[in-house]
């Protein structure tokens, strides 16, 4: 119980293995030993709201403002004790700045939304039951085998397996990561070179975890 507890804190992490089997086409065994992980799913999340805490979470964003925060309080002075000028001298002026400050923060959100409904929704294509299938982007499982089309962008983080090339190659620009324009010669596993159908490919996967040199995990 005190080690769940510490792990919980951060203090006592769990123990890690130095690789990680993954099962290729989630093709798991079938002697019933073994119990499927749960994952995050692959949908993008770069907005900040949602409907149900638009108003709550962007009253206290704006209110965490020093300005914001000041003029709120001389208003509820204001309400609660006599004084000289209106509350309306400096309420009005803070409710127009929150009501304008909140339209146009809920209309930039609401870009990211749409952007990112185009990116979760975009079309691939996975093996499923030894076939391929086409579905979408967020729907991309760990251990799904992704066909990539010349000129299409990866949908998630991929490993190469093999190409339609010879030698098992592709060529591979990671601008949008590191800014590196020049295109990257990236090889499959040798493992994979023969295979002529992304159907045909192996049921499991060992590599390094992700904190090691990506390097290796080809």
């Amino acid at each position: 119980m005190w080690r769940w507890v510490r792990q919980q804190l951060g203090f006592d992490p769990p123990h890690q293995s130095d690789t990680r089997t993954i099962y290729i086409a989630n093709r798991f065994p079938q002697n019933g030993l073994y119990t499927p992980q749960k994952f995050i799913d692959n949908r993008i999340i770069s907005s900040k709201y949602t409907v149900w805490n638009f108003v709550p979470k962007n009253l206290f964003e704006q209110f965490r403002r020093v300005a914001n925060f000041y003029f709120l309080i001389i208003f509820l002075v204001q309400l609660m004790i006599d004084t000289p000028t209106s509350p309306i001298t400096s309420g009005l002026p803070l409710f127009f700045v929150i009501t304008v400050t909140a339209i146009k923060q809920g209309y930039e959100d609401w870009l990211r939304h749409k952007s990112d409904n185009e990116v979760n929704g975009a079309p691939v294509y996975v093996v499923r039951s030894g076939g391929l299938v086409k579905t979408r982007s967020k729907n991309i499982r760990v251990g799904d085998i992704v066909r990539i089309a010349k000129d299409e962008i990866f949908p998630a983080d991929l490993v190469l397996l093999s190409s339609d090339r010879v030698d098992g190659s592709c060529h591979v620009t990671t601008a949008s990561l590191d800014g590196e324009t020049n295109p990257q010669d990236t090889c499959g596993s040798s493992r994979n070179s023969s295979v002529a159908n992304c159907c045909q490919v192996g049921h499991t996967h060992s590599c390094d975890r992700m904190s090691a040199a990506r390097s290796r995990l080809i």
